[in-house]
This record gives C-alpha cells, structure tokens and sequence, in this order.
C-alpha cells in the first residue's frame, strides 16, 4: 500500500483518539514500543520507521 494512503488512514484514526490515549505503545517495531504520538511523527515525515510502523498497524487492523 502506497505510503499516502496509510497516512491518511492513520490520520483518520489519530484525529479521533483521546489525547490521553496518543502515549499508549500500539505496536513494538524492532523491539522499540511505538506510541501513537511516535507513530505519527514517524507516519507524517515518511521516514522507514514510519513505513514500517504503519504496515504494522494495517496488518493488525488498526487502521
């Protein structure tokens, strides 16, 4: 899946998230806990973490 369309789906779940819940780990990458805040800084600037995590989050249906 192209890297746009998984930011766009993470950001429609981000958007509705309790800000309390953004420090929450929902994946661990690397044996590295990925917070949804990390996740978004990572998903947005499009780095290889960011790719990584987010086939995370598809694979496990999350977003």
């Amino acid at each position: 899946m192209p890297l746009g369309d998984a930011l766009e789906r993470f950001m429609k779940v981000y958007a509705n998230l309790p800000i309390e819940e953004r420090n929450q780990v929902i994946a661990v990458i690397d044996e590295q806990p990925i917070s949804w805040n990390m996740a978004y800084l990572e998903i947005r600037n499009k780095t290889e973490l960011g790719q990584k995590i987010s086939q995370k989050l598809i694979k496990l249906e999350i977003i």
